[in-house]
């Protein structure tokens, strides 16, 4: 009788136990530290480099999310001379401000690709994120992709009619979201002009369902009660 109790415990309790699917990595870029003035790289634009914080300027690395730098071939200025990227409160038009909280990302002019990653999630199943591109003339050599993993979750322009389709997408927030099978985000952008510009906002990383403790506790008492019973 005490065994069939226990196994009942474990059933109605057992959904309760058992996460739905951890949140492994979430950020709004709210740190109010992060908020600068223009970035200045102090790297050199003709050679691929992480990109690092500067004092008194916007933060480029946060929350675990690290910038880089990626030349054009033939390279351009890049970013040594001063752009707009990175952590900001600034509300392009039609956005309404940031997605989630006061402060979103920015990459823009970027002359050159910038990359935004994440630490690598092995057990990641799920992403999300919002992104907003702003509206102006772009040309079909700019391109934005979202990677994870090998997955390719958003992959813009870089194409015949790039420009077209980079701002038939422009001028709203939108959500970009697939299942993966762990990896890293990464976010790159492609732009040579002031007026090219995305935001991102709200990035959640999500992992598979793993028992919870109470799950486990539960599950150890009927093994110990089958031993008893043995």
């Amino acid at each position: 009788m005490r065994m069939k109790m226990m196994l009942a415990a474990t059933a109605v309790f057992g959904l309760s136990g058992f996460a739905m699917g951890d949140v492994l990595y979430s950020t709004s870029f709210e740190n109010t530290d992060a908020l600068g003035g223009k970035y200045y790289d102090t790297g050199d634009a003709d050679v691929a480099h992480d990109l690092v914080n500067n004092d008194g300027e916007a933060w480029v690395d946060i929350d675990g999310m690290d910038a880089a730098y990626i030349p054009f071939d033939p390279s351009s200025s890049g970013l040594v001379d001063g752009d707009y990227v990175g952590v900001t409160t600034y509300a392009p038009s039609g956005s309404g401000g940031a997605y989630d909280g006061d402060q979103h990302y920015q990459m823009s002019d970027t002359d050159g690709i910038m990359t935004l990653t994440s630490a690598v999630f092995d057990t990641a199943d799920f992403v999300t994120m919002a992104l907003f591109i702003q509206s102006t003339g772009y040309e079909d050599a700019d391109w934005i992709t979202v990677t994870m993993g090998g997955v390719t979750l958003l992959e813009l322009g870089n194409v015949g009619d790039g420009g077209l389709e980079m701002e038939e997408a422009a001028g709203v927030w939108f959500s970009v979201s697939g299942a993966v099978s762990g990896g890293a985000l990464e976010i790159s952008f492609a732009s040579n002009s002031g007026s090219e510009a995305i935001f991102i906002d709200a990035i959640s990383i999500e992992g598979a369902p793993v028992p919870g403790p109470g799950a486990l506790a539960l599950l150890g008492l009927a093994g110990f009660a089958r031993r008893r019973r043995r």
